[in-house]
């Protein structure tokens, strides 16, 4: 493989994504809007700005994959300000990526580009790539104008796409794994709400192995869904974090305490109680396998490694 180039790749998926890769031996190049020095002769970081094409164009010349992870954190008060930030860090690099692949003359075979699973937000019943019952909040909406950008962005003809909706990676030292785990420990990680909500989510090495797998594929499919093919609810989700760390106790935060506890962060309360009910089955379909499918092994292994 001789390039991947991941535009908006300095963040914690991207990390995750460059470590791995850089362990391939192949050679990453990040876009992205703060200037870092390497010590690895394999990962290469080059300023954009994601709003107006630079030099930064060569480097999408002769790759052989583009991964476009650009976009604000949702993790955030949903106010009029934010909504527009959100919108605008997801929409404007995807239409300026199209734009470069199609002043190239060797322009990249594949281009991934992320999404998330928060298009199916609130909606009864569990979703894989064939559902087109989307939900009609903010997350869902924002979710469905970046699908529409990148299907409708032009590309070059030699260049496949691919959607890549993914769900809350399990992580050993960052999001939601590391910050539930001392919750849980101080014996405060009950159940939100009522806990009938569900949880889609997705073990870090299977997120990884996921996308490398993609990469290899002759003819991938326009959409997957980067979950596990299990999702379970808020309540057994916390079951299995405080079996694994052998915590008797949860005490549960009522809908209002979840309410309170997300202004306090600065979040938005939707983020907590809301279900976002997510599976796969084109991966599957085509011979994905995933090393971690279920939650209670999947936080036992994270737990060992930490």
């Amino acid at each position: 493989m001789k390039k991947i180039v991941l535009a908006g790749g300095s963040g914690q998926l991207g990390e995750l994504l460059v470590q791995a890769f850089a362990k391939k031996n192949i050679q990453c190049v990040i876009l992205t809007r703060q200037t870092t020095a390497s010590t690895d002769p394999a990962i290469c970081y080059v300023y954009w700005d994601g709003v107006q094409i630079g030099d930064w164009k060569e480097e999408l010349e002769d790759a052989d994959v583009l991964i476009n992870l650009s976009g604000k954190s949702i993790q955030c008060r949903f106010n009029k300000e934010n909504k527009r930030k959100l919108e605008t860090s997801r929409v404007q690099p995807t239409q300026l990526l199209g734009q470069a692949l199609m002043g190239l003359k060797n322009p990249p075979r594949l281009w991934i580009n992320f999404s998330g699973i928060s298009i199916f937000g609130g909606k009864d019943g569990i979703h894989d790539e064939s559902s087109l019952d989307f939900g009609d909040d903010f997350l869902a909406n924002l979710t469905k104008i970046w699908e529409k950008t990148f299907t409708t962005v032009t590309a070059p003809a030699q260049t496949h796409k691919v959607i890549l909706r993914v769900s809350p990676v399990l992580m050993n030292n960052s999001g939601m794994f590391a910050s539930l785990k001392p919750i849980v420990k101080w014996g405060l990680g009950g159940q939100v709400a009522n806990g009938k909500q569900y949880v889609s989510w997705i073990h870090q090495r299977d997120f990884v192995k996921l996308v490398l797998w993609i990469i290899k594929q002759e003819n991938p499919a326009p959409i997957y869904h980067a979950c596990s093919p299990y999702p379970v609810s808020n309540a057994l989700f916390m079951k299995a974090f405080r079996q694994n760390l052998n915590q008797p106790i949860g005490l549960p935060l009522p809908t209002i305490m979840a309410k309170v506890g997300a202004i306090v962060k600065g979040v938005d309360s939707s983020l907590l109680l809301q279900s976002v009910a997510a599976s796969t089955k084109a991966s599957l379909d085509e011979g994905f396998k995933f090393k971690y499918p279920y939650i209670q092994q999947a936080i036992q292994q994270l737990l060992k490694s930490t």
